[in-house]
């Protein structure tokens, strides 16, 4: 179960799916149609990115998204970000998910949410 807390209030949402180790939608169930499913992007660390880049950087965004998969599959408790979006996704805050991450290489810290470099 996701557990998503935003100024005291906490909905539960399931897991859509992951485009890779930083990026998911998700769905809230008892929310309407028009707003019930949300991308989320995850504050504070970058991975890399699916499209684009090297090889490299491809392979550990394949086995970042996996990593990002298993976590939101579990029972998770995010913290939403008041009002803030990036580029019409939800920020949350995952400290645990961004730990274990970066403990395996497959991100970096972005504290100001800018990419990080992943090709050398």
């Amino acid at each position: 179960m996701i557990s998503i807390s935003h100024l005291g209030a906490v909905y539960v949402a399931v897991l859509s799916t992951c485009f890779d180790g930083d990026t998911c939608t998700v769905t809230f169930p008892n929310f309407p149609p028009l707003v019930a499913e949300q991308s989320l992007r995850f504050d504070g660390f970058d991975t890399p990115e699916m499209r684009g880049g090297c090889a490299h950087s491809k392979k550990l965004a394949r086995q970042a998204q996996a990593v990002t998969e298993a976590y939101m599959r579990g029972d998770v408790r995010l913290e939403a970000l008041g009002g803030e979006k990036s580029l019409g996704r939800l920020v949350v805050r995952a400290p645990d998910l961004q730990a274990r991450l970066i403990e395996r290489g497959l991100a970096k810290l972005a504290p100001d949410k800018k990419r990080q470099e992943w090709c050398d």
